[in-house]
């Protein structure tokens, strides 16, 4: 597993959105498909199902389909109470909230990751595009309120 070694400790929203971007436009379904079968299949033997699981649910949150997305936010959240699962399972939590637009679901399982690992780059990166994408809502309400 790397390591970051942050000086700064504020995130960098732009790499966050870069990296939503590209995993946004993946559309692994060869990739779920295999991923559910062994899931599944580890389901019946026991055999790796916490990393079957694992895989299963980052291919899930990767899709369009938005119950796609909240099966595999199911799947981390319990992922998530394994401890040398936590981090990875955490950050992958936050990326599908984000990616469901549930920006304050997002930025407080984001506040868990970073109370573990408060170096953790990834995750510092997507508060800080969170942050920006919240800042962004209530501004744009303001002048809603305004203009009315």
């Amino acid at each position: 597993q790397l390591r970051f070694i942050v000086h700064n400790m504020e995130g960098d929203r732009r790499v966050a959105a870069e990296r939503m971007e590209a995993e946004g436009k993946m559309e692994p379904k060869e990739e779920l498909q295999r991923a559910r079968a062994a899931y599944f299949t580890a389901l019946e033997t026991g055999e790796e199902l916490e990393n079957k699981k694992f895989t299963y649910a980052w291919c899930l949150i990767y899709m369009k389909d938005h119950e796609e997305i909240r099966t595999g936010i199911t799947l981390l959240q319990e992922l998530a109470e394994i401890k040398s699962l936590q981090r990875e399972a955490l950050y992958y939590l936050a990326v599908a909230q984000y990616r469901l637009e549930m920006y304050m679901l997002a930025r407080n399982t984001l506040k868990q990751l970073l109370a573990i690992d408060p170096n953790n780059k990834p995750a510092l990166d997507l508060k800080a595009l969170i942050e920006h994408v919240l800042r962004k809502e209530v501004s744009s309400r303001c002048e809603a309120l305004v203009d009315n």
